[in-house]
């Protein structure tokens, strides 16, 4: 599918469901304004892993499944003319900054009807549409932020009707159609007025838990070689840190164990002072919270003789 949009001045149909829903499988809303922001500086937003490839599994199966979904729309209703439209343009409220980049449009001549297997309903399909392609070894039907999108695209392009096509786990193809609905169209204009007015005033959103990271490439940098060399020096310091404090523990449990084989608080061996003491915390009077018994612990400590 081309990309119409311009994540520098406007919101593509894919990135709104992370802001209307916070955060989706592959974004959150703040990694949107982000990407925004680094846009505008001309700083590539990298995707992560689990997103290159779904797109690129996308890519090279879209032309085929647009083509499989027209022929199944039109076995459906074979006394209606079902036409495939090759999409040349994004749609756009330049109001709202929204651009939706469709994956294929399907002009249907006469009536058809079909059933949306989410929610029981009939959907009566007739003229223009959206179609969506989807292809995933996780479903077999649309998510909701799968929804979001079409909606976004209907919102755009003002098409009363729309197809989910998922291509999923059971490897079998599934059309799950959609009216506009204008209670969602309400719910995405809201949320992405606030999105720009969070771009705008450089306001971030409220922290979000497990939300994928930002990540920026810095590849442009003139101190790009230096900043590759402290990074090292940084990973060789911690597994430094990390190997001697393995070796403090292994060595403070060994003293310890022969501390305590000798009935020994305070030792010395050679010009070496060691400190085992138990310490005794006093019992605490009843106050507010039940009373606490005394307890007791060991402090551990080395210490070098001064000549």
């Amino acid at each position: 599918m081309a990309k119409y949009s311009n994540d520098a001045v406007e919101l593509g149909a894919s990135r709104v469901p992370a802001i209307v829903l916070g955060k989706t499988s592959f974004s959150t809303n703040e990694r949107e304004r982000q990407k925004t922001l680094h846009a505008r500086q001309g700083i590539e937003t990298i995707e992560t892993d689990f997103g290159k490839d779904a797109k690129e599994r996308g890519n090279y199966l879209e032309d085929a499944i647009i083509k499989w979904s027209r022929d199944k729309v039109a076995d459906i209703g074979p006394a209606s003319e079902v036409q495939l439209c090759k999409v040349t343009q994004g749609y756009r409220i330049d109001g709202l900054a929204l651009c939706a980049s469709l994956d294929a449009i399907l002009n249907i001549k006469g009536e058809i009807t079909m059933h949306n297997q989410l929610t029981g309903e009939p959907v009566i399909l007739s003229g223009f549409g959206a179609l969506e392609i989807k292809t995933t070894n996780t479903d077999d039907l649309p998510r909701t932020d799968q929804i979001i999108q079409l909606q976004t695209q209907l919102l755009c392009s003002g098409f009363k009707w729309g197809i989910i096509a998922v291509f999923g786990k059971a490897q079998k193809l599934t059309l799950v159609p959609f009216e506009a609905d204008q209670d969602i169209f309400d719910q995405i204009m809201e949320k992405v007025n606030e999105f720009w007015q969070k771009v705008d005033l450089d306001e971030p959103y409220p922290p979000l838990d497990n939300g994928p990271p930002s990540i920026i490439n810095l590849d442009h940098l003139d101190i790009k070689d230096s900043l590759i060399g402290v990074a090292e020096d940084w990973l060789m310091c911690d597994a430094e840190i990390k190997k001697w404090t393995k070796k403090k523990e292994e060595d403070q449990k060994l003293l310890q164990r022969i501390m305590e084989q000798n009935e020994a608080e305070h030792a010395e061996v050679g010009d070496i002072n060691i400190a085992y003491p138990t310490i005794t915390r006093k019992a605490q009077p009843e106050k507010i919270v039940p009373a606490k018994e005394a307890t007791y612990y060991r402090k551990f400590k080395i210490e070098k003789k001064e000549n």
